[in-house]
């Protein structure tokens, strides 16, 4: 997907079979680099074109061996186990696994790690995200174990930029969807079985980001090939171009390019810039670049800062598709596109959500089930939570290559093939 030409470095993909992995590892064989490993638990996707290394990122002497033997200049750290497990396994490989790629890289003189981290590592469950940039902190209570250990991995990644020459920095994506995921679709495709898409639970004003997969394999191979530059301060006064590539192009109004409104009487260049934002003319002067404000994360750097850029490694990075969307105009599109449309719905406030899905969570401990309706789902569904891409934007050069909407074809086109596969299978 990416356009770069290959850079013909060593790079070793931890986790390079997984749902990212495999992607990532497809980017950088799209792309012309000849020397790609995996590392992994079992080897599965790729062909003779890859080496693999088998072994448990939670051993040393696995990960090292790996590391060593693929000669990697660059690590791409994948390796995550999906949500719903227990606390035990995420320590193991989020955290332990971690340390143990960070103590190979800087054994064997690796010069780059770049470590997917996550959007989850600022939310705790108990506030809303709107347009959240990379000030926030932590939370000091996180939203599950998984987040949690996921927050501690990407601290440890960090603080070990600049340690015996290994530059590293992390990525945040939030809502990752597309081809090859299992976990999320199969959620989604639940509830049409379980006959419950005529409930909808809140107003449905809250705002999601998901990513398309691709998009963050994008992001990473920019990651890898920026990680030991630095972005021109000088640059951060001009505007960056909006992202169209769902809704299309479209202008958006400044203070001297605008429809009149209601003036009663406006004088003849008023009325000229009017007609020129009406018509299919677009006048520079019309537009003017976007400053800072005291209010984002460049200010104190574009406002006479005695620095001349910004380094990329030891940063983290919030990666999205730059379209987040409304969360059930969503849902019921992913609805849409495996054939079912609700025939109406109930919209539920999310007070009473909540105590329908403590009382559903009450009822599986007594049944021993899992619980299908939970407080987490209805949090998740209710609350806002999108992001500022804007540092991996100018940093990394990042802008999405594929549409959410192209993006949601593309997925539930391969999830109804796998149905259509395990049909056949029976």
């Amino acid at each position: 997907m990416s356009n770069a030409a290959p850079t013909h470095e060593s790079y070793l993909v931890v986790g390079g079979c997984g749902f990212l992995g495999r992607h990532i590892v497809e980017a950088l064989l799209g792309r012309g680099e000849t020397n790609v490993a995996v590392f992994d638990l079992v080897q599965r996707h790729f062909d003779s074109n890859v080496t693999f290394y088998i072994g448990d990122i939670s051993k040393i002497e696995d990960v090292s061996n790996a590391v060593v033997k693929s000669g990697a200049q660059i690590v791409i750290h994948t390796a995550s186990p999906t949500h719903g497990l227990g606390k035990d396994i995420y320590e193991k490989v989020n955290v332990t696994g971690t340390e143990n790629v960070i103590e190979a890289c800087t054994k064997a003189g690796v010069p780059k790690l770049v470590y997917t981290s996550s959007a989850g590592v600022i939310y705790s469950g108990q506030e809303n995200l709107v347009d959240a940039d990379e000030r926030i902190p932590y939370p000091k209570v996180a939203l599950d174990a998984y987040n949690d250990t996921k927050a501690r991995a990407e601290e440890l990644v960090l603080a070990a930029n600049g340690k015996d020459g290994l530059l590293t920095c992390a990525l945040r994506p939030s809502g990752i969807f597309g081809p090859g995921d299992r976990q999320a679709i199969s959620g989604f495709h639940s509830v049409i079985k379980n006959g419950q898409t005529k409930f909808q639970i809140g107003s449905n004003e809250n705002l999601f980001d998901w990513t398309y997969v691709g998009n963050v394999a994008h992001a990473h191979l920019l990651a890898a090939d920026k990680l030991a530059t630095a972005y021109p301060i000088a640059g951060l006064h001009e505007p960056l171009p909006e992202v169209d590539l769902s809704l299309g192009h479209h202008r958006i109004p400044t203070s001297h390019a605008h429809p009149l409104g209601p003036k009663t009487n406006p004088t003849d260049e008023e009325k000229a810039i009017a007609a020129r934002f009406e018509s299919d003319e677009i006048d520079p002067s019309d537009l003017r670049p976007v400053l800072r404000s005291k209010m984002d994360q460049f200010c104190d750097l574009a406002d006479g800062a005695e620095t001349e850029s910004a380094p990329v490694a030891g940063q983290a990075f919030f990666i999205n598709n730059c379209e987040p969307v409304n969360f059930w105009d969503w849902t019921r599109a992913v609805w849409r596109e495996l054939g079912h449309t609700p025939a109406y719905t109930i919209t539920l406030p999310t007070g009473v959500g909540l105590v329908l899905a403590t009382l559903a969570e009450m009822f599986s401990k007594v049944t021993g089930r899992e619980p299908g309706f939970t407080r987490f789902r209805v949090t998740f569904a209710t609350q806002q939570r999108y992001y500022d891409s804007e540092r991996a934007r100018r940093l990394l050069g990042y802008t999405p290559l594929v549409g959410i909407t192209e993006g949601l074809e593309r997925w539930t086109e391969w999830y109804k093939g796998e149905l259509s596969k395990q049909e056949a299978a029976k």
